[in-house]
């Protein structure tokens, strides 16, 4: 990509582009549900927990900070206070690690001292000083599948007499198989009978394909203000489906990738042209000739053969991801 000659108001429009959210009709459900627990639990109600899961990609993250922006954390009479508590499970968990994770996001300054009993109890007496109103576990996962000498029944007795201390609703998210950490513990699975799914958009059906037209039209307007793209044209939104096969992470990955290099080549709208480089920039390197979705010999497919970015083969995931960064 050529140098960007740029200037101040050309990060501001990258920050709002990164920024930018369509609470779709998937994730305002979400929202919905999950605002109702904060406020019955407000009011003195039992806490409502919930599992959220969703492949990578579909959003999950997004609903973590949409909510802080809705709730953000601000000084009280010189104290902090922090209606979400947003922690994110470490890569390689321990339940010590997970501890000092929650302290570290509510600020202690000596989250790495003490045992991880004295942790925890540091963790539930800062969230009651905090106001926190939800706990929200993002990745937890990791326990499932990096989790070092420790049985998925011992993190599941942590969580629930973590979440009962706390008496505040939690937010368990991740991938799908994070929920066979609760089929360990009856009492557990109880705690969290909701279930929420974050899908992908799919093109099936009418419906489908109206919805994702209208994300991709209102997202146009945020990344192309000139002149309109017709991101949402029929051809082209199926073009930009396969291409991030309906995961909104990936969609955003790839108009973000499409808008720099517009800037770099001093475009005034996004272009097919753009987007066949970003799509190789962004989401797959191999992804060149026929396998490129905006290219003209595209053969119009999911890209989920082996080897494809879509695949689910672990090994193919796993470089995408050390790609995004």
């Amino acid at each position: 990509m050529k140098k960007l000659h740029v200037n101040d108001d050309f990060y501001a429009h990258l920050r709002e582009c990164e920024n930018h959210l369509i609470p779709h009709k998937n994730f305002a459900k979400v929202i919905k549900r999950l605002e109702y627990a904060m406020e019955v639990s407000v009011h003195g109600a039992e806490p409502r927990h919930t599992l959220l899961v969703g492949e990578a990609g579909a959003g999950k993250t997004w609903i973590a900070r949409y909510l802080r922006f809705l709730y953000p954390a601000c000084r009280q009479d010189g104290n902090m206070v922090m209606p979400i508590l947003y922690v994110e499970t470490p890569a390689v968990p321990t339940l010590k690690g997970l501890a000092e994770a929650i302290l570290i996001s509510l600020g202690d300054p000596i989250s790495y001292r003490g045992t991880a009993s004295d942790k925890r109890r540091r963790a539930l007496d800062l969230m009651r000083k905090c106001k926190v109103q939800l706990i929200i576990f993002d990745e937890f996962q990791h326990f499932y599948d990096h989790g070092r000498n420790q049985s998925l029944q011992s993190v599941a007795d942590w969580l629930k007499l973590f979440i009962e201390d706390a008496h505040r609703p939690c937010l368990l998210m991740g991938l799908p198989r994070c929920e066979n950490i609760l089929h360990v513990n009856e009492q557990l699975r109880r705690r969290f009978s909701t279930r929420l799914e974050l899908s992908a958009f799919s093109i099936d059906s009418e419906d489908g394909e109206i919805e994702f037209r209208s994300l991709l039209k209102e997202m146009e307007t945020t990344f192309s203000k000139k002149k309109t793209s017709g991101l949402a044209e029929v051809d082209m939104a199926r073009r930009i489906y396969f291409a991030c096969n309906g995961l909104i992470g990936y969609l955003k990955k790839l108009l973000m990738g499409a808008f720099e290099i517009m800037i770099s080549e001093n475009k005034i709208s996004l272009d097919s042209h753009l987007l066949e480089q970003a799509f190789v920039q962004e989401i797959w390197r191999d992804g060149v000739g026929v396998l490129n979705p905006f290219n003209d010999k595209f053969k119009f497919r999911h890209l989920d053969q082996q080897g494809e970015p879509f695949s689910g083969d672990t090994s193919t995931i796993t470089r995408l991801k050390s790609r995004r960064g």
